[in-house]
């Protein structure tokens, strides 16, 4: 294989990647760095003077951000809306910590990313010990989202499932999130090497699983059927 063509196939599996973490992002907007109109400094020294108008508006500004990370990561979940809380609790906890107040949402975003893999470890250790329903996913609740892709976006999780905590947070972070491989590794307090061995281990798993469903497999073009081995 050419070094054109290993660029090639490098770029049509992260494309398919992507494509397939779209399905999940269908709440929780993207929410910039730096909110129009709001004083960053003032707002960080709020919350940590324990002002309760710091509450109400950095969970006004950044609630999307962060559930939208929730979701994209662990995917539908009951108890999503008690964990956006319990990141939000967290957040206002350790906010001392927090030196420059312009990385407010990746602060916030740290949380998130910590919450989730506890909480997907733990639901592991309860399948395995049987304490949930056969370990399904959820139903997707969006009703505005077309049946087949709904349909879709339960067995790209259920896919997402079988992945350890590390892998699967990688795989989102990089292709959910679009972060840097930089960033995935400081998000996931690894090094780059780690980061980028959990990221192709997901995403073998991932594409390889999604060809063989044909609920995902249109997400995936033929084109990205190369054999790279």
């Amino acid at each position: 294989m050419s070094r054109g063509e290993v660029r090639t196939l490098l770029s049509d599996v992260a494309s398919s990647s992507t494509r397939l973490l779209r399905l999940a992002a269908r709440d929780g907007a993207a929410v910039p760095a730096r909110p129009p109109g709001v004083d960053l400094h003032e707002l960080v020294a709020l919350a940590k003077a324990k002002d309760p108008r710091a509450a109400a508006r950095i969970w006004d500004q950044y609630e999307g951000l962060v559930r939208g990370v929730l979701r994209r990561t662990i995917g539908p979940d009951a108890e999503l809306d008690d964990l956006v809380q319990e990141v939000f609790v967290g957040f206002f906890r350790n906010v001392g910590g927090l030196r420059d107040p312009s990385a407010l949402s990746s602060f916030l975003t740290g949380i998130a990313i910590r919450t989730a893999r506890g909480t997907l470890r733990k639901r592991r250790v309860r399948r395995w010990l049987r304490l949930t329903d056969a370990g399904e996913v959820p139903e997707v609740a969006d009703a505005s989202i077309d049946p087949r892709a709904k349909e879709a976006v339960r067995r790209l999780y259920a896919v997402l499932d079988e992945l350890g905590a590390r892998e699967r947070l990688a795989f989102v972070l990089r292709y959910g999130e679009e972060y840097e491989l930089t960033e995935v590794a400081a998000a996931l307090e690894c090094s780059l090497a780690t980061a980028k061995r959990s990221i192709a281990q997901a995403e073998a798993h991932v594409l390889d699983r999604a060809r063989a469903d044909a609920h995902l497999a249109r997400y995936v073009p033929d084109g990205d059927d190369h054999d790279a081995r």
